[in-house]
């Protein structure tokens, strides 16, 4: 039961964080420490967080759930804004998103160890994991990738022909859904355990090919860590599944 629940919770939190928070909202949280767009999205977690557990009991602790992620994101505000003001270039990305993961794994253990259960819906647990598969690899990994590709300070290239940019920030939308269906074609084919197909996709991949060898190389690095990451989330639900 307790991991249903943390999973139900950290679906919640990727659709609060991820897909159901506008990027403007994000940039504005940058820019002070508390704004009214820190409210608005404290609104969406709770709301989240409350309707994924399918327990009409769980407002309490979808409550403090909203209360610590709001002080989260507010801790964070201060510090980006103490580090742009010292002109430093600090990511916080992970340590903020272990951070929520903690308040959500804690909450939802204690809350199951101390508080009655009254579900509404009780959704089957390889039906829970799936979908937060699929959550998990859409947008927010297009975003954890960005970030990873910060740590590593691995820059976007130039493309020499025509001079543009082509970096996370900028690539068009049609780059985001190519990666996020080759994810969902991976994670999908390792599930039904069709392994073959996947190394096909991994080769029908390996066959584009860019004058600049730094291109290559970027977007060799972007296609193996997308692949990763679906491949080690695809397997780990079979073998629970």
């Amino acid at each position: 039961m307790i991991p249903k629940l943390i999973l139900l919770q950290v679906t919640a939190h990727l659709l609060a964080d991820y897909l159901l928070q506008p990027q403007r909202w994000s940039n504005l949280k940058r820019q002070k420490v508390v704004t009214v767009h820190h409210i608005y999205h404290a609104m969406v977690v709770f709301a989240c967080s409350f309707i994924l557990s399918f327990d009409v009991q769980f407002w309490s602790a979808a409550l403090a759930i909203t209360i610590l992620h709001f002080g989260t994101d507010v801790l964070k505000s201060y510090l980006q804004i103490q580090a742009k003001r010292a002109n430093k270039t600090i990511n916080y990305f992970f340590y903020d998103q272990l951070m929520h993961l903690l308040i959500l794994t804690t909450i939802s253990v204690l809350y199951l160890n101390f508080c009655p259960q009254s579900y509404y819906l009780n959704i089957p647990y390889n039906v829970v994991l799936i979908v937060f598969g699929f959550v998990l690899l859409s947008k927010p990994t297009n975003i954890c990738m960005k970030n990873i590709f910060m740590v590593f300070k691995i820059e976007t290239p130039i493309d020499d022909t025509e001079h543009e940019i082509t970096n996370e920030k900028s690539l068009p939308n049609a780059g985001k859904l190519i990666g996020i269906m080759e994810r969902y074609l991976v994670f999908s084919l390792i599930l039904v355990s069709q392994y073959a197909a996947v190394g096909l996709i991994i080769a029908a991949k390996s066959i584009l090919r860019y004058k600049s060898s730094y291109k290559n190389e970027y977007i060799l690095v972007g296609t193996l860590l997308s692949f990763g990451i679906a491949t080690m989330l695809g397997v780990f639900a079979a073998s629970i599944l």
